[in-house]
């Protein structure tokens, strides 16, 4: 069974290459996601995946709103990886009579 990455810190960089008011935000996970895993989150939009590291761009006052989106877009790309056999154990019931 795979554990779901999180996010276990975010470094919030400014950069003067970004226009406007935002800033980079690096974000180190508790472990590497799988190929499959890093392609169904930079196709969520906005975020670059290279091994257990995910940097994007966003607001300052929107560091922490992002980070949670990066979470819920973690879950939702782990849960697709699954392959349906190794869901949910399904054990017979036994019939009462």
């Amino acid at each position: 069974m795979r554990v779901i990455a999180r996010v276990a810190a975010v470094r919030i960089e400014e950069s003067w290459d970004i226009p406007g008011s935002r800033v980079r935000c690096v974000a180190h996970l508790t472990r590497p996601l799988s190929s499959a895993e890093a392609r169904l989150v930079q196709k969520s939009g906005g975020y670059r995946v290279a091994g257990s590291v995910v940097t994007y761009v966003c607001r300052p006052q929107e560091s922490e709103e992002c980070a949670a989106r990066l979470e819920i877009e973690l879950g939702r790309a782990a849960r697709a990886g699954l392959s349906p056999t190794t869901g949910r154990r399904r054990f017979s019931v036994p019939v009462l009579r």
